[in-house]
């Protein structure tokens, strides 16, 4: 039998997916986790559509005139949603970021549709901390309390926000920790052998992300007589003093900036490295991560990560085993554990072996989709 005459897998199950935009590059773990569905349609309702081709998906609803637009993003409310939702019996409605979730509310509370919410990390930090008096946060600091009250499910990606969440809402039978999946065939390991010893770092350049502190131990490790090379992955707004920090400690000829990469050049980067950073802190405006996809991605493809005791880091990297762990803004503990892997090649394959093991063990994509499809048919 070929494969176009294989039947496809009956769907007993649709939703109504809300993001934000439908797709910046730091969200591809949504599309990801969109196409491992098996069981469940999914329909994405968003304020635009970004990145069509890399992110091919049908259907995708938003608004395409201007009036349209701005009168969702003012009012957090489209007519036109309102009748796609009605007419298309959904079985549930499933929002990314809290934040984008209070423009799914108004339709939970008109159609009483079963409500899923994940929260990713920002979100939690947009209440806790500075970001609490930017404008644009107003809809969601409003309606914060009725999206806890009226989700059947929060999940949460760390145990840490699995605590702000349940401290927030006093609702801990809704709360589940969440972790989302990897896909283990793209992100894998590839034989290499780097003539030097390859870091790298993935993401966006923002204080949450650790970039000074990599670039100090890596800055450290070289002039300690170590040979070595660093390739940062990203753009962003601190990408300037970054540059800057490189030059002052002069390792410009040891580091690379690639800019923004394509998923498929970001997973053959990785599995061409020998060593990840992935240094997260908690940011004066008290933005956080959730749980770093990158860390995953990098275990999957046999590397060792060196991150921080921050958010959910800690169920990802097993300190002493997969990699290693230390104190935010420790420049001296990165700089020890990243002068040990240098020195020891055996180590670094070792847990890089390790690392592979437990996300396939932990993190399997298809795996965390079929339990997320299962939390869809507790809610129904």
């Amino acid at each position: 039998m070929s494969t176009s005459d294989v039947p496809a897998t009956p769907k007993n199950g649709r939703v109504a997916l809300f993001a934000d935009r439908f797709l910046p590059y730091s969200q591809t773990f949504i599309y990801e986790e969109i196409r491992a569905h098996e069981r469940y349609e999914v329909d994405v309702f968003c304020k635009a559509r970004r990145n069509e081709e890399q992110f091919p998906h049908d259907p995708v609803y938003y608004p395409r005139t201007w009036v349209g637009k701005r009168v969702y993003e003012n009012v957090g409310y489209w007519p036109r949603f309102d009748r796609l939702i009605q007419q298309s019996h959904y079985d549930l409605l499933h929002a990314h970021f809290g934040t984008t979730a209070v423009y799914a509310l108004p339709y939970v509370l008109r159609h009483d549709l079963p409500f899923v919410v994940t929260f990713w990390g920002n979100d939690i930090s947009v209440l806790l901390g500075s970001q609490r008096l930017n404008p644009k946060n107003w809809r969601y600091l409003l309606f914060r309390n009725a999206i806890m009250t009226h989700a059947d499910r929060m999940l949460c990606v760390s145990r840490e926000m699995c605590e702000f969440v349940r401290e927030m809402s006093d609702r801990p039978e809704a709360i589940r920790l969440w972790s989302q999946g990897i896909d283990l065939d793209r992100f894998q390991p590839v034989a290499h052998e780097n003539d030097v010893p390859t870091l790298i770092m993935v993401g966006r350049f923002t204080e949450k992300k650790g970039h000074a502190y990599a670039i100090r131990a890596f800055a450290n490790a070289i002039d300690a007589g170590r040979t070595a090379r660093l390739v940062l992955v990203g753009d962003g707004e601190l990408e300037p003093k970054c540059r800057a920090l490189v030059r002052d400690r002069g390792v410009a000829d040891h580091v690379t900036f690639t800019g923004v990469l394509p998923q498929r050049n970001v997973a053959d980067r990785l599995a061409h490295a020998d060593i990840a950073l992935v240094p997260s802190v908690v940011a004066r405006n008290h933005d956080r991560e959730g749980s770093p996809t990158v860390a995953k991605e990098a275990g999957a493809c046999g590397l060792p990560v060196i991150g921080t005791y921050h958010a959910g880091l800690p169920d990802i990297v097993d300190d002493g085993t997969t990699g290693f762990l230390v104190p935010e803004r420790h420049v001296d503990a990165l700089t020890d554990r990243l002068l040990r892997l240098l020195d020891t090649p055996d180590l670094r394959a070792q847990m890089g072996r390790a690392a592979r093991e437990k996300m396939e063990r932990e993190f399997a994509l298809s795996d965390r989709v079929a339990e997320l499809e299962r939390l869809y048919d507790n809610v129904r």
